[in-house]
């Protein structure tokens, strides 16, 4: 056992206390099941997987990489995320998590490095809310390796479509886009419409069902904008996926002052 470069990601679930005392054990264990799923073929070198490890209410996930796969690695690690919450979701279950790359070791039962540290760190200190954020070290390398290599067609291509699976947080972060992701690997706008209104109908019931002063609260009212902002961007016409303050009182922004928009005229 030795450490290894790897994409290594921290995941947690969201209220799992409550998840153990109101669900049965194999919506346990398919939910488990769901943060460790990974794409069936392998990127990168021949025979290279992720691996998996679940302990309580968290998994440690380890992808193997190299200088010349990173980017696919990354970009693969991504996809898997973005699947496992999408799927997720499903159960009504929110899970946080961070990513990053960096040294780790693993095996059955054991796992450890500086990777898993700063993995842990980035999901309980910076992730906040419902949501799987990339490591800003990360991104800065990404940046520079793009700056580096202009010339090379593939790399563009790996970092475009990376650029089409994450998004930009209002504090700076890059998180996961689980659900444009998805919808895009779907592909059957009905399917993804149908999904989109049952996550609607959980969001709502779960944000109404916080008090006021709850600690919960703010991960719902994160979730809702990235809902609403989600659809709009797929589904620019259908207003019936948004989710209105008149849905949850609680996200109406009382304190936002409204735009007016004033008529310019010449001389």
């Amino acid at each position: 056992m030795s450490y290894r470069e790897s994409v290594v990601t921290f995941l947690d679930i969201l209220g799992f206390r409550n998840v153990v005392t109101s669900r049965g054990f194999d919506d346990i264990e398919n939910m488990l099941d769901a943060m460790g799923e990974t794409a069936a073929a392998p990127v990168g070198e021949a025979g290279k997987k992720t691996a998996v490890l679940s302990f309580s209410d968290s998994v440690i996930r380890a992808r193997p990489t190299s200088s010349k796969d990173v980017f696919a690695d990354l970009l693969h690690e991504v996809a898997d995320l973005a699947h496992a919450q999408w799927s997720l979701m499903e159960y009504g279950i929110l899970v946080r998590g961070g990513l990053t790359i960096g040294k780790i070791a693993m095996e059955p039962g054991r796992a450890f490095g500086p990777a898993f540290v700063r993995a842990y760190d980035l999901e309980s200190s910076l992730a906040g809310a419902p949501r799987i954020v990339l490591d800003p070290t990360v991104v800065q390398t990404i940046r520079s390796e793009v700056s580096r290599q202009k010339g090379t067609a593939a790399k563009r291509e790996l970092i475009e479509t990376l650029k089409h699976s994450v998004r930009l947080g209002e504090d700076g972060l890059w998180f996961v886009d689980y659900i444009g992701t998805a919808a895009r690997t779907i592909g059957d706008a009905t399917e993804v419409t149908a999904a989109l209104g049952r996550f609607r109908s959980e969001i709502i019931a779960r944000a109404n069902a916080q008090k006021a002063d709850s600690r919960e609260l703010p991960k719902y009212l994160w979730l809702i904008r990235y809902h609403n902002r989600s659809v709009k961007r797929l589904f620019p016409t259908n207003k019936g996926l948004k989710i209105k303050s008149s849905d949850v009182p609680a996200a109406d922004e009382l304190l936002k002052p409204k735009r007016k928009s004033v008529a310019l005229s010449g001389a």
